[in-house]
């Protein structure tokens, strides 16, 4: 990625402010006492006289619902901040500091105004200019100041302290050394909650919300004059003394560029997140657009070599065609299932990677924060449609919502998508996350987790929605996997959400491969691959077998993995360098074998590779299947005997509704086997008693017996013996009641059970073990 620059001259004194509007005109402000109107393509479309004194910097009204966004807040030298229409127009004047005001903020939801000054206040105003409170007095000038993510906080840059303050009284703050020198600009992204900050000191570092640094720049040749983030969290601009970078949002630097500006003062970019414009110290005012950004998948590689225009390159076939936009510049691209999905301001195009010739067009309310893409349809998120659900025809499937969704707070590592499923991060509550119908928007329930949410992802390979799974990292970097496919029917939801497993601790990064469900994770420094990741909801003892240490001494700290397509995992490093490693191409066969229902192809598969993990896998997708022959063959080669043993045991039952209860007591879920017995036809009520009498669940086999009125017998005749085992009397009132209404007879027991087993099998047909 690099900035295609443009330099433009219309003011005649310092350009000591910039901001964009909604509609994507560009304002700048300079001490010539004149306001600059410039169209999205650094067109000047305007120029007029500005206010009676020197503007230090302009914050642009967020447009909020269907308010619109037509004024703006100028800061002023005079210790004003004036109220200035689209126009050029003053609408209103307000003395708010002693001495010059520095900076004005206008908060995301446009109710408030953060003003801070040279007196060394912190205030914030109203939407119509009074006074609401002096949040901090600092006693020396505060040179810089922006909103919390949430409207709750503010951030404060004094001297060469950061300050976290509170917007409610009785709140805890924070504080901490930043710099060595003065701090000059912060930045704090409502997207990925970072800060920026840069100072005197010729530094920029990158902060979490708790004041931990991420990252530090070496020393570069200037004092950093101006630091800001995109909309969408991924990059940010520092601008310094005739030079301009552009950032990842971990650090490291995408482009650095000269260009003939003097110090840049003051960074604003565009809505979409596509440019940036930076005003000079000596009037210049210059544009920058991102250019040179790379999107691949598998063989196919799409690079942005013009704000216009796309190249797409076939390496397997050496194919090189250019797609070009007139009307609009690209805003976000997306590909993946050989379908390529590019939106402009406007438009969005859905083009089939095979055949570029002929797109599908529609017309699009916004351009979007990000796209997400899988095999039958993809998402977009923007600031009016929300998310949207849109099918490769064109056809908007939904519109996802639910109460406190803000689009601006997503980022696009808290929204997963799947053919059957999607899961957004709650905006309001990080610690939720919605499992949602990606058909007609329903709601199929939602997990609760203990601590915020910050990244998620689906697995793509799934046979339906009964099988998906969802794996996500919390703020404390553990990596967790939910079986979500239980809400698809109902079961999870009530039950309180669905099942959840710790799978590993300290995660920077991971992702699910896109045609099998083997999931990577980079974890202090290396890469680890789990086969078979829904082993925690099969069987958690054979988990550790499936997991193994791929090659990744080199990726180091903070190492984000960008893809994993085939077997090809591609690593970015925290220097920004791009670094490859690979799962072995066994486990791909082996999923589309297993996929086809290939079991004897399967095993010869392992028996020739002689690796345990491949049995381990396999025995597990086996037993997802229920082919209970090819899990004794895997069981038997990683020498699980009593497992084999189980295994056989389940073979000789019976009935098919008393293996799958054996099954599902094997995978330990004694609720699910107990109702598949007690929902056969007719209840298989012998085998439900002494399921739970097994589990030593004394009071849930009285109570099946008692609702059914059978076994109530054969419930106290294992309770007495259980007991003279161990030389005790009975305690409980309700087994007193029942043995003194029930008389215990063994030869009756034995007999009412050996009818109801040759009942099941009479009905299966077959003979079986008792």
């Amino acid at each position: 990625m690099r900035l295609n620059l443009t330099v433009k001259t219309e003011h005649s004194d310092i350009a000591s402010a910039v901001a964009w509007t909604p509609d994507c005109s560009l304002f700048s402000c300079s001490d010539d006492k004149t306001i600059c109107k410039w169209s999205a393509d650094a067109e000047a479309t305007g120029k007029f006289n500005s206010v009676d004194a020197y503007i230090t910097n302009i914050s642009w009204v967020p447009p909020v619902g269907k308010q619109s966004a037509d004024m703006f807040a100028a800061a002023c030298t005079d210790g004003t901040f004036r109220f200035v229409s689209r126009s050029g127009r003053e609408e209103k004047k307000i003395n708010a500091h002693e001495g010059a005001v520095i900076s004005v903020a206008w908060s995301h939801d446009g109710a408030a105004l953060l003003s801070a000054g040279e007196d060394g206040d912190v205030k914030i105003w109203s939407r119509s200019g009074n006074m609401r409170s002096v949040l901090a007095s600092t006693g020396q000038s505060v040179y810089c100041s922006c909103w919390g993510p949430d409207d709750d906080q503010v951030l404060i840059a004094c001297g060469k302290v950061l300050m976290i303050k509170s917007v409610q009284a009785n709140k805890k703050n924070l504080q901490w050394n930043a710099h060595d020198g003065i701090v000059l600009c912060v930045d704090w992204n409502v997207t990925n909650q970072n800060i920026v900050s840069g100072g005197e000191d010729c530094i920029y570092h990158v902060w979490d919300s708790f004041g931990r640094m991420l990252y530090t720049s070496k020393l570069l040749d200037n004092v950093i004059t101006s630091v800001r983030w995109s909309p969408n969290g991924d990059v940010f601009a520092v601008g310094l003394y005739n030079n301009i970078r552009l950032c990842d949002r971990t650090g490291w630097t995408h482009s650095k560029e000269r260009v003939d500006s003097g110090s840049i003062i003051s960074i604003a970019w565009t809505s979409d997140g596509t440019q940036f414009a930076g005003a000079g110290g000596n009037g210049n005012v210059v544009f920058a657009q991102l250019v040179d950004r790379h999107h691949e998948w598998k063989n196919t590689e799409v690079v942005l070599v013009e704000p216009r225009k796309l190249r797409v390159q076939d390496a397997a076939n050496e194919t090189m065609e250019d797609l070009e936009f007139p009307r609009d510049r690209v805003v976000e691209v997306g590909i993946g299932y050989d379908m390529l999905v590019v939106t402009t301001t406007n438009q969005c195009y859905v083009y089939a990677v095979q055949n570029l010739n002929t797109p599908i067009i529609f017309d699009i309310k916004a351009p979007p924060h990000f796209i997400h893409l899988c095999r039958k349809h993809f998402l977009t998120l923007d600031q009016i449609s929300g998310i949207q659900i849109i099918t490769y025809e064109g056809r908007i499937s939904s519109n996802l919502r639910f109460q406190g969704l803000r689009p601006e707070f997503l980022s696009r590592d808290m929204v997963a998508l799947a053919a059957d499923m999607v899961c957004v991060v709650d905006t309001v509550d990080k610690k939720t996350v919605h499992v949602m119908d990606p058909v007609n928007g329903r709601i199929l329930g939602k997990i609760s987790h203990s601590c915020e949410v910050l990244n998620l992802c689906l697995n793509q390979h799934s046979l339906g929605p009964q099988e998906r799974l969802l794996v996500f990292s919390d703020r404390n970097k553990d990596l967790f996997i939910a079986h979500v496919g239980a809400l698809s029917s109902g079961g999870g939801q009530a039950q309180g959400g669905p099942p959840t497993y710790k799978l590993q601790v300290n995660v920077d990064s991971f992702t699910f491969n896109d045609e099998t469900d083997v999931l990577v994770g980079i974890s202090e420094g290396r890469i680890k691959a789990w086969y078979y990741p829904a082993a925690a909801f099969v069987d958690k003892d054979l988990l550790p077998l499936t997991v193994m240490n791929v090659d990744g001494t080199e990726c180091g700290r903070s190492a984000q993995i960008v893809s994993y397509t085939g077997s090809r995992i591609s690593v970015r490093k925290v220097d920004g360098s791009v670094i490859f490693s690979s799962t072995a191409v066994d486990i791909d066969l082996l999923y589309e074998l297993a996929r086809s229902s290939k079991w004897e192809e399967c095993m010869r598969l392992c028996r020739h590779q002689k690796s345990e993990i491949l049995w381990a896998t396999l025995s597990l997708m086996s037993l997802a299947k229920k082919q209970l022959d090819t899990v004794e063959m895997c069981l038997a080669e990683i020498n699980e005997v009593p497992k084999v043993e189980y295994i056989q045991y389940i073979k000789s039952i019976p009935s098919e509704e008393g293996r799958n209860a054996e099954l599902a007591l094997y995978r330990r879920q004694p609720n699910e086997a107990e109702r598949i017995l007690l929902q056969a036809s007719p209840p298989l009520i012998y085998r439900a008693v002494k399921m739970n009498i097994h589990l030593y669940r004394w009071d849930r086999a009285l109570d099946i017996a008692v609702k059914y009125r059978s076994h109530v017998d054969t419930c106290l005749g294992y309770r007495q013996r259980y007991l003279e085992q161990f030389g005790r009397r009975e305690t409980d009132q309700r087994f007193l009641q029942y043995a003194n209404q029930v008389t215990v007879d063994w030869d009756a027991i034995n007999a009412k059970k050996q009818k109801e087993l040759d009942d099941e099998k009479m009905r299966s047909g077959s003979g079986g073990r008792k």
